[in-house]
């Protein structure tokens, strides 16, 4: 037979008061399906994903060659000669 005492701390505690665990988010699990799926689709389809990869390394690159000749003509003024219609000044700037 227990013949301890409630302390005040238990009497008090309002039911209920702990926080349920909290869920998973939608979008966590479907990047976690994401990365289950993803090699079986690599193996299914290798083609498919060496054009990928080469498609996405290859635009990575293309884009640091366009920021870095933007970046070395920013601020100066450059000239495009359009034969039979002029001259075309323009200037890149950033901010």
């Amino acid at each position: 037979m227990y013949q301890g005492s409630i302390t005040a701390s238990e009497t008090h505690r309002p039911i209920g008061s702990e926080s349920p665990p909290a869920g998973r988010s939608p979008l966590g699990t479907l990047v976690f399906l994401a990365l289950v799926i993803a090699p079986f689709v690599a193996f299914a389809y290798p083609v498919a994903t060496v054009a990928l990869l080469t498609g996405t390394v290859a635009l990575a690159v293309l884009s640091r060659s366009i920021l870095r000749t933007l970046r070395r003509r920013s601020g100066r003024v450059q000239t495009l000669t359009l034969p039979g219609l002029g001259t075309v000044e323009y200037r890149i700037t950033t901010n």
